[in-house]
């Protein structure tokens, strides 16, 4: 199960956000990274994988710069999502 979290978190973070995706596309990729780190395994994976921080950074940042309510809204709410640590871990 951590595998397929962890691989699906690592296909997710490699779209960065590039102008080819689609706003829903975008928006939907940070509903999913939200869902996926609300896992103990997900947050797990926020803590241990390598460079996964940076990818998600640089990915909200060009997210932001769209200027794009719904993408805004699902990239802060992805965010939020990180910083509560409500799973039993």
């Amino acid at each position: 199960k951590e595998k397929l979290i962890n691989n699906a978190i690592t296909a997710l973070l490699s779209q960065e956000g590039d102008i080819a995706a689609s706003n829903a596309e975008l928006e939907s990729q940070f509903q999913a990274v939200r869902r996926l780190v609300a896992s103990k395994a997900g947050f797990l994976a926020f803590t241990q994988l390598p460079k996964f921080r940076e990818r998600l950074g640089v990915k909200v940042v060009k997210a932001l710069k769209r200027n794009n309510d719904g993408v805004t809204h699902a990239a802060i709410d992805m965010l939020c999502a990180l910083m509560c640590v409500s799973i039993k871990l």
